[in-house]
């Protein structure tokens, strides 16, 4: 049976713009009214709170309450867990609003809860909280100094190499991934339209989710996810699954080798930011090769504003340069680089997700 992709609801940018500002507004005040030790020391227990979100996703514990509320004892045996401690994880994770406690210890799931569900975003969320990554921001200090990532360090190779190399390893990853576009693709899908490409290129499309969203939405399209040949077998469950052999394919390579021709739009979501300039230029390079002269490059990344406006992208950077190696990037740093490899930016457009969609062309 055909499957329809499910995303969340998102409100209007506009709206998403205001609450952003009032929300950093409220943040600031607070902050200087509080004296400094005491609004520092708050964010240092952030720590804390992340590692509970992620115990709590990796036992489960969002998909047990799906069918209703459970006392803590239950959950404790379902999970293989000491019930005094996972009590007091889940009294803390509460006093957050992830997860609700009742009287005789009982738990309910809430709104936000529901974010660490397998089908939401479980595997991004453990994702970003294995002990590796916890060895890797331990080495933030090491980043800063010599200007390397960290991965090396605890893995003897670079993290995408690493995490190639394992079946399961790279299993997690794509699914992660997958869980990355569950919130991004609704976002896109409203301020993009596909329908006047025909034939669409997901390049380092993963699993494929962007592409059967894009594809569901826009019957008339037709489109290739390319990747390496570790990521085949679940893009193909993800083509079948949403009923799009018929108008989609899989085909397995390496973007820094060569790329297919024949693609009237070129995607590039959460690519660019995982690879320094120089790699960089290698992957548009081999792009604008297999680009014809009328075809365009949609790249999807968070770029960094100016200032000192709060940003998701300015967090994300200091994982790129920890993990990867890599950068987010300002609109200055995306025009230079593009215009380096042969590109020219045609318009820039901003989603409510923490991504805008610069679309390109050859000059």
């Amino acid at each position: 049976m055909k499957k329809s992709p499910e995303f969340p609801h998102y409100p209007p940018l506009f709206f998403v713009s205001i609450t952003e500002r009032m929300r950093s507004f409220f943040l600031r005040l607070y902050r200087k009214f509080t004296h400094p030790n005491v609004a520092v020391f708050e964010m240092v227990h952030h720590f804390w709170l992340a590692s509970a979100i992620g115990v709590a996703a990796e036992l489960g514990i969002a998909d047990i309450l799906k069918k209703g509320p459970k006392p803590i004892g239950e959950l404790a045996s379902q999970t293989g867990s000491d019930e005094e401690s996972l009590y007091r994880l889940m009294r803390m994770l509460a006093s957050h609003d992830v997860f609700r406690e009742h009287v005789d210890r009982i738990f309910f799931l809430t709104p936000l809860a529901k974010a660490l569900q397998e089908e939401q975003l479980k595997y991004l969320i453990t994702g970003h909280l294995t002990k590796l990554h916890y060895n890797m921001f331990s080495e933030l200090a090491y980043c800063v100094r010599t200007g390397k990532n960290a991965a090396e360090l605890f893995t003897g190779h670079a993290l995408f190499d690493h995490i190639g190399a394992d079946e399961k390893r790279n299993e997690l990853f794509i699914k992660a991934m997958t869980s990355a576009s569950m919130m991004q693709v609704a976002a896109i899908l409203s301020v993009y339209s596909f329908r006047p490409y025909r034939n669409i290129f997901d390049i380092g499309g993963g699993q494929g989710l962007m592409m059967a969203s894009v594809l569901n939405k826009f019957p008339g399209c037709r489109g290739i996810v390319f990747d390496l040949p570790q990521a085949q077998g679940q893009a193909m469950e993800m083509i079948e699954q949403y009923g799009i052999a018929d108008r989609c394919k899989f085909i397995a390579g390496s973007f820094f080798e060569s790329l297919p021709g024949g693609g009237d739009l070129y995607m590039l979501k959460s690519v660019l930011h995982d690879w320094a300039d120089e790699a960089c230029l290698k992957i548009l390079s081999n792009l604008r090769k297999a680009m014809s002269a009328g075809s365009r490059l949609l790249i999807m990344e968070s770029i960094i504003p100016a200032g000192n406006r709060p940003s998701f992208g300015k967090m994300s950077d200091v994982l790129m340069m920890v993990a990867v190696g890599g950068k987010e990037r300002t609109k200055a740093e995306y025009s230079a680089l593009l215009q380096k490899a042969g590109f020219r930016i045609r318009k820039i457009r901003r989603t409510v997700a923490p991504l805008s969609l610069i679309e390109a062309e050859k000059m």
